[in-house]
């Protein structure tokens, strides 16, 4: 079932949105999703991602730009007119007709008199073959959602969307229909959009994934690079906990920067840092809680010369089971955390003891400190 053109190619070229009341849900968006992708926009709650699917859906019409489906430019074309169909997280599944008659709905709508073969296959596909019987009121939350997908994909669609799909499942249930939607996708082999505030949803399921922050995309990437080379504050906090540090660069070595940072210095990699590295200038030091070492101070003398360290006092720790979460007070962060797994755990590693927090400098990113206050306070204007 997997097509090799691209015919599926969502393209959005300066499109945007603005409202009668002057608000910017979208900033002009230049955007290529392509052919047999599973892509995801991923924000918080106003962050313009639910408007950018609409109006590729054709429920919203853009303030300006275009939208391109393929070669064909369906900018003006009214929703039943374009290759797409949505998925909505309340399913909108038809109360009074049983699972084969709400999969098959699409079909007879469209006058096809044969419609049992596709509603078998794709009943199959969604693992529901066997509930093709039952009224949706009859299925749990995720077979509803099963039976929502297989609607849309019925319909031959050049891309799906999917607004939420996932929102109104417990966590378990929606962790194991990210795994489903993934695995449906790879098997029909066409585009996938996927919309969402879940980090985890987003890069358990995503090939690619682009973060919106106040009607912009962030940056786009595979959530593995995202994850690892974030290029603001906000991608770094969206996706997952960064412990942050004010730091000062001092001077290069080869392709390493050295900063100085709380009467100490720090090593970061040039090809790492997405600020400017003048001397003197001021760079937000990254790294994660789960790159992170944690040594009592009496086996300091043990660690290797080669590691990025400071030195702190644990103020708190909580025992989660695979790990320990501490925080840190130290001089470079108030609150520094550290997730530690749970294997021959030291047990003077307790709130009160002052501790050495060492990493591999590879793991170390750096930001620009200047761009992200101003990041900041969009953040906060939008939040309030």
């Amino acid at each position: 079932m997997n097509t090799k053109d691209n015919s599926g190619d969502v393209r959005l070229s300066g499109i945007s949105k603005t409202y009668d009341n002057g608000f910017t849900a979208v900033q002009p968006l230049d955007l290529t999703v392509p052919q047999g992708s599973f892509f995801a926009l991923l924000g918080a709650s106003g962050c313009g991602k639910t408007t950018t699917l609409r109006m590729i859906a054709g429920l919203e019409e853009p303030s300006s730009g275009t939208v391109h489906l393929g070669d064909q430019e369906v900018t003006n074309l009214p929703p039943y007119k374009r290759p797409v169909n949505t998925v909505f997280q309340s399913y909108a599944l038809f109360p009074h007709l049983d699972i084969f008659e709400n999969v098959a709905f699409g079909l007879r709508r469209r006058g096809i008199k044969s419609v049992k073969q596709q509603v078998v296959d794709m009943l199959d596909l969604v693992q529901l073959g066997e509930q093709a019987r039952k009224k949706p009121h009859q299925l749990s939350g995720g077979q509803q959602q099963r039976v929502a997908v297989a609607r849309a994909l019925i319909n031959h669609p050049k891309v799906l969307l999917l607004d939420e799909p996932l929102g109104a499942l417990d966590l378990k249930l929606r962790r194991q229909m990210q795994l489903e939607l993934k695995r449906i996708q790879t098997e029909v082999g066409i585009t996938f959009i996927h919309v969402t505030h879940d980090q985890e949803e987003a890069m358990t399921m995503a090939d690619t994934v682009a973060v919106m922050n106040a009607g912009r995309v962030e940056q786009l990437g595979s959530p593995a690079d995202l994850y690892e080379n974030p290029n603001t504050t906000f991608v770094a906090n969206f996706l997952g906990t960064s412990n942050l540090i004010e730091a000062e660069v001092d001077s290069k070595s080869g392709d390493e920067i050295i900063l100085k940072a709380g009467g100490g210095k720090l090593v970061l990699p040039e090809a790492r840092c997405s600020a400017p590295t003048t001397t003197g200038g001021k760079v937000l030091v990254g790294v994660r809680p789960e790159k992170i070492t944690l040594t009592h101070a009496d086996d300091a003398g043990e660690i290797p010369e080669n590691r990025n360290r400071i030195t702190g006092k644990i103020a708190d720790s909580s025992f989660i089971g695979v790990s320990t979460q501490y925080v840190i007070d130290s001089p470079v962060c108030p609150e520094f955390e550290v997730y530690a797994q749970n294997i021959d755990r030291d047990s003077r590693l307790r709130p009160g003891a002052d501790v050495v927090l060492h990493w591999n400098p590879a793991h170390t990113f750096g930001l620009d400190a200047a761009q992200d206050i101003d990041a900041g306070v969009d953040i906060v204007e939008e939040a309030a």
